[in-house]
């Protein structure tokens, strides 16, 4: 290259006994340190190699240095993060879910023939996000597999085994959680007619109180006060993955709802066995056996559908419905976001006729005459009605704050209505 120390052109090697010349063109050039370097420049046409050599001069002269990717593999890089995640300490059921969605980000990139984590980037980003939902994943999986992808690259970054995190702007929509089976009161009901003894009162616990089947399994007498209060109180402080932890590792205390405070008294109590529902009895897969049966005894549509967990539907419905303040019933349940109570929110379709229902009461309770509508079209403006306000844009439902007007709303909705229905 002309006014230039670089020399271009297409490197030889051999293969056997035969001399091949390399398909790009490469540059040859000694470093700011007199290393002599063979750089690839990865075009295929001289002109091209012209332009790139012409760069490699211009930084020379600036001082740059040549910008070296990382040899990192995209394998290496998450079993790196997934040590951290192990040494997080994490309960065993979120490092299994870390792990499969790790294996998903690696089994995208073996098809993908993608090795190099540089070389990972917003277009794959987003052929990956198509790999998953091609696989008939749930979204709310391919929400969280690509938000873990991000933070695997991020981590990268920041620790320093990637010169750039090039997903910075790929954004992903939050996933919208699917409809959840959720009994109504007259279902739980039901369903405690039908069982007896430990079983029954299990279920009422589950149905009335809010717990996670683990917490269930490790409530001991110690964490039942029955002099605490007029109702009484649960003390919730074990039943996750970790020993002596709940999910959230922070303990909660929840009143004994007046329908199981009786139920809780006919247990009897063992001589040396501190867990309310000792033995089998309760544990997880019998007791979900037990259910699906007892609703197909009552004839509920899908009984299949139903889990453990519906009870806790049912509670955060029964909550949500009775108005009680959100951070009041996320205590109660163990959780830290509202959007948790948002999706356990359910109205069913007695609920929804109940509230249309008001609507309509207010407003055809007493249909006016022909003469009255008459009058009423001749009457000067200014009275107090809510039509006569909308007309001239002087509807006090206008002027409500958000949250004003949502308990206005509220207010419409029979009081009555306790539970949710199936979404």
């Amino acid at each position: 290259m002309d006014g230039t120390t670089i020399t271009i052109g297409r490197r030889v090697y051999y293969s056997g006994d035969r001399q091949k010349v390399g398909r790009y063109f490469a540059a040859e050039y000694r470093d700011d340190t007199g290393k002599q370097v063979c750089e690839s420049l990865k075009v295929t046409s001289k002109a091209a190699a012209r332009r790139k050599a012409i760069e490699i001069a211009q930084r020379q002269e600036r001082g740059e240095a040549k910008v070296v990717e990382s040899k990192v593999t995209i394998s290496g890089l998450v079993a790196s993060y997934f040590e951290i995640v192990q040494a997080r300490g994490l309960a065993q059921k979120s490092q299994a879910k870390y792990r499969t969605d790790l294996d998903k980000l690696e089994a995208f990139c073996r098809q993908e023939k993608v090795n190099l984590a540089y070389h990972y980037n917003r277009e794959l980003f987003f052929k990956y996000r198509t790999w998953l939902v091609e696989q008939e994943y749930a979204d709310k999986t391919v929400y969280g597999a690509l938000t873990l992808c991000k933070q695997v690259f991020k981590w990268g970054y920041q620790e320093g085994m990637l010169r750039e995190y090039k997903l910075v702007n790929a954004k992903v929509e939050k996933a919208h959680a699917k409809p959840q089976p959720c009994f109504t009161n007259e279902e739980v009901e039901l369903i405690l007619a039908n069982t007896y003894g430990q079983e029954r009162v299990a279920f009422a616990v589950l149905a009335y109180e809010g717990l996670r089947i683990g917490e269930l399994e490790q409530l001991e007498w110690r964490d039942v006060n029955f002099a605490n209060g007029d109702l009484g109180m649960l003390h919730i402080c074990r039943g996750g993955s970790i020993p002596g932890k709940t999910k959230s590792k922070r303990d909660r205390f929840v009143p004994i709802h007046p329908r199981v405070r009786p139920l809780l008294e006919t247990l009897p109590r063992y001589r040396g066995e501190p867990r309310v529902f000792p033995g089998a009895g309760v544990a997880e897969r019998k007791l979900l056996k037990r259910l699906k049966e007892v609703c197909k005894e009552i004839g509920l549509t899908n009984p299949d559908c139903y889990k453990l967990h519906s009870f806790r539907h049912h509670f955060a419905s029964m909550c949500a419905n009775h108005q009680v303040a959100y951070k009041k019933a996320l205590a109660w349940l163990g959780h830290r976001s509202s959007d948790i109570l948002d999706l356990y929110y359910h109205l069913n379709d007695a609920e929804s006729q109940s509230a249309m229902a008001a609507l309509a009461g207010d407003t055809f309770s007493e249909l006016p005459s022909e003469e009255k509508m008459e009058s009423e079209a001749t009457a000067p403006s200014g009275g107090g009605g809510e039509g006569k306000m909308r007309a001239k844009g002087e509807s006090n439902i206008e002027n409500l704050s958000e949250d004003e007007w949502e308990q206005e709303l509220l207010t419409l909705l029979d009081g009555k209505a306790e539970t949710s229905g199936r979404g």
